[in-house]
Parts: C-alpha cells; sequence; structure tokens
C-alpha cells in the first residue's frame, strides 16, 4: 500500500546522520531544502504488513526474544522509499558527491519519518476494533538481530511482489532505503525493551558509543 508521508524531513535528525553539530550554515540549509524537493519527486513510499500467531514468526537473537517476551501475536511489516530514491543517489554521485551524501542522509531519515507514519496508521487500525497493546518496532541489524533475518520477514510478507522489496545473498535491501521490522502485540501493557550496547552487534563500531551516548537516548 502507499504510505502517505509529507512531512518535512526533520531538520535536527537529519544534522545527527550528517554528524553536524551546531546550526546549519546558509549553504547547508540551501542544500537541505534541494535535496528535501529531490527526494520528495523520487520517492514513493510503499508498506505492506501482515499479523502473525508469535509462534509462527521464527527469530534470532537475544534482543529480539526480550522485546517480544509476552506477546501472543506479532505484526511483520516492511516499508520503502522505493528504488526512484535508489536512481537519484546514483545519478548524483555522477554529478556532486557533496549533495549525494546529503541526499543520501535525508532518504535514510525519511524513510524512519515514513516508518513512524505507517507505524502509527496500524495502530490506528488495530487498536480501536481489538484493544490491543503494542510493542514499538525492532529491526533485524538492532541489537543481537542479525541482518539476515530480513530475507526472512520479507519471505513472509512476499514484499517483492507486494511493494518491489528484496533482499541480496549479502543482506543488503533492494531498494536500499528500505526498512524490515516486528512489532510484538499483547492482551496486556507491554513497552519492548531496547538493545544494550554489549548485545549489539556494532558495539565496536559504534560511533554513538564512542561519544558516551546510547541509541535509545
Amino acid at each position: 500500500m502507499k504510505i502517505n508521508s509529507s512531512s518535512p524531513i526533520c531538520r535536527d535528525r537529519w544534522m545527527a546522520a550528517l554528524h553536524v553539530k551546531g546550526q546549519a550554515d546558509a549553504q547547508l540549509t540551501a542544500q537541505f531544502s534541494e535535496a528535501e524537493k529531490l527526494l520528495f519527486a523520487a520517492a514513493s513510499p510503499k508498506g505492506v504488513y501482515k499479523i502473525m500467531e508469535r509462534n509462527d514468526v521464527k527469530t534470532k537473537g537475544f534482543s529480539i526474544e526480550k522485546h517480544l517476551e509476552g506477546c501472543h501475536k506479532v505484526i511483520v511489516m516492511a516499508a520503502t522509499l522505493g528504488i526512484g530514491v535508489d536512481n537519484l543517489l546514483r545519478k548524483t554521485q555522477v554529478t556532486d558527491m557533496a549533495m549525494a551524501v546529503v541526499i543520501d542522509s535525508g532518504a535514510s531519515v525519511l524513510i524512519e519519518q515514513v516508518c513512524d507514519d505507517f507505524e502509527q496508521q496500524i495502530r490506528q487500525d488495530m487498536l480501536p476494533a481489538h484493544m490491543m497493546y503494542m510493542t514499538s518496532r525492532f529491526s533485524p541489524g538492532y541489537g543481537d538481530y542479525p541482518l539476515t533475518e530480513q530475507s526472512r520477514i520479507i519471505g513472509y510478507l512476499d514484499a517483492q511482489r507486494q511493494i518491489g522489496l528484496h533482499v541480496t545473498s549479502d543482506s543488503l535491501m533492494i531498494p536500499g532505503k528500505s526498512i524490515t521490522a516486528l512489532i510484538g502485540i499483547a492482551d496486556h501493557p507491554v513497552t519492548g525493551r531496547l538493545a544494550t550496547c554489549n548485545e549489539c552487534v556494532l558495539k565496536e563500531k559504534c560511533t554513538l558509543r564512542k561519544e558516551g551516548k546510547f541509541c535509545g537516548d
């Protein structure tokens, strides 16, 4: 299904993605405006989700098991900005590498915003009729939930046919600006769980950790 997401790309998150501190100068502000215009013209946000019994959703890793603890059902979801953004990035990398970096980071922020909107839409679909409680979303690559599980999620959703999303043999998704995730459902309040740094497969490479920060901050 198409996802309606027309909100401006959050400048604070965009700055963080670029590792820029302080205020954006005039040049960066102009780049943001131009990149945003190009991204909204190129993007075609789509998503698909499916509600499954918890026992039917195979998972690997301590982090995701703890996140879904107490849940009897799972929402399996995927969203993508579409291949148009990949094409835009490839074209811009040839003509203007600096702008390509800005577009790439903006697209990463945009797909998260699209997932926020899609998750809110799912919650509106679910909660009034069923009075269920839901965790936040949890994606492969977070904590010790391996990226290789993206192919399993895509398989559950038939996402290649539904929204044109597939995964390569080395666990890269095409289109690149795409996200897969699980959301737990329970008949009692649940909050899910943030992974700890010690559980994360990126703990030795994490730039936030080197700065004394935590991705849940």
